[in-house]
Order: structure tokens, then C-alpha cells, then sequence
């Protein structure tokens, strides 16, 4: 397995993992439109889980926005194709991403609004910020400063 940036022409793929989760009642054909016409999907960085040349997990990094300060790193739409779930994927993927962001992006901490169960993201070092969604992890004894970025 090994972990990487998403080329273009794989974003259909990973775009169809979340389609049970996301699709809010759209068609398949609906869902994928939106997806592709998406100004956030488009603002973030694709990274991808690959397995003998499957991408089998795949997650979007954001930094710049969403009110998040310099040195600091949105995760969201972690997904697993479905028939592969549960089987610690999306736990090696979101390792591999911290280890990259931290090593490698100057980065100071990672946040995530979480839409599932917290003590998946507890158990990859995630803290729970008071009793929101939000969940943080940072590169050093520095916490949380107070400072919570919007939803992405």
C-alpha cells in the first residue's frame, strides 16, 4: 500500500466511494455531476490509498480556507470503497496523511469535522474540540487555540 496524490482523471473513482454516504437522495449520474462541478472538491488536495494499483481509500487535504490559520490542514471526505470497509484503510490512509502534513508541510495541526463515530478519529490521535463535530491534532504540546474553522 502507499499513500498519494490523485491525478485528475482518478477523482471519478474516489468521488463513487462516498456515493451510499453522500448522495442525499440523487441519482448516481446527479451525484457525480455535482461532485465534478464542486468549488470545494476543486480548492482541496486529493490523496489516495492505493492497493496492487486500486485506490481503495481516499481523503482531501485544504489549507487557506475555511478559517483555517497558516500551518494548519483541513481533512474531510474520508472514504473506503464500500466493499472494503472495516478493514483499516481509512485509519492507515489518515495515518499516512498526518505523518506527510506534519513531516513534510510545516504543518501545526490537522482538523477534521467529524459526521461519524469520534472514537475512530480519537484512536488516530484526533481530540475533540468541547462538543462539537470538530476534532484537531497537532504537531507538539501547542492544543487547540481556540480558533475553530467552519465546516468543510
Amino acid at each position: 500500500m502507499y499513500l498519494k496524490e490523485a491525478k485528475a482523471h482518478e477523482l471519478d473513482v474516489i468521488y463513487t466511494m462516498g456515493f451510499d454516504v453522500w448522495n442525499d437522495g440523487l441519482s448516481f449520474e446527479e451525484y457525480l455531476a455535482g461532485c465534478r462541478r464542486s468549488e470545494k472538491y476543486q480548492a482541496g488536495t486529493w490523496y489516495a490509498l492505493t492497493e496492487n494499483d486500486q485506490i481503495v481509500s481516499s481523503l482531501i487535504v485544504y489549507s487557506g480556507m475555511f478559517g483555517l490559520k497558516d500551518g494548519c490542514f483541513g481533512v474531510g471526505s474520508v472514504a473506503t470503497l464500500p466493499s472494503l470497509r472495516g478493514k483499516g484503510y481509512a485509519s492507515h490512509l489518515v495515518s499516512l496523511v498526518k505523518t506527510e502534513l506534519f513531516a513534510n508541510h510545516n504543518c501545526k495541526a490537522i482538523y477534521l469535522h467529524s459526521d461519524i463515530d469520534h472514537q475512530f478519529y480519537s484512536k488516530l490521535g484526533f481530540v475533540r474540540i468541547d462538543d462539537s463535530d470538530c476534532m484537531f491534532s497537532s504537531n507538539g504540546p501547542s492544543g487547540f487555540d481556540g480558533l475553530m474553522p467552519a465546516f468543510f
